[in-house]
């Protein structure tokens, strides 16, 4: 049978790293790393275009919109994001991580927040397989 893979993505504060709290957003238990890799890719769309939606995605009326060049601030998660996504070298990676059982992380920050999207092995115990982990407790 099979390992199953636990794929994550989560969202934490990185505005105080020593009080920051991690939520996470979504999770799977993918039968293969292939399904754990499309995964990532679509979690990592969603999330790109969570971060800054695409001007042609009908969230706004096109006459209320101008293209304006940003102050480069030295980070722009949601452009790693869609960069990541059609990187085939770092989807090799991930398949490499994931054949020799160990964490594959892909991370990326602005100024307020920290974005992750993981894979890892699910440890088996007698033959079957551990539920996922569940999410991180809500911070006080």
């Amino acid at each position: 049978m099979p390992r199953p893979w636990w794929c994550e993505y989560t969202i934490a504060e990185a505005v105080d790293p020593v009080r920051a709290r991690e939520w996470l957003y979504a999770g799977y238990a993918a039968p293969s790393p292939r399904l754990a890799i499309r995964w990532l890719v679509e979690r990592a769309r969603h999330l790109a275009d969570h971060i800054d939606p695409p001007a042609d995605g009908g969230w706004a009326p096109a006459p209320a919109l101008r293209v304006r060049r940003a102050p480069d601030r030295g980070h722009d998660p949601a452009n790693a994001l869609r960069t990541w996504t059609a990187d085939e070298a770092e989807h090799d990676q991930a398949l490499a991580a994931m054949r020799d059982g160990r964490l594959y992380r892909f991370t990326v920050a602005d100024s307020d927040q920290r974005y992750s999207l993981s894979v890892r092995p699910i440890p088996r115990t007698s033959g079957r397989a551990l539920p996922p982990p569940l999410p991180p407790a809500p911070g006080p």
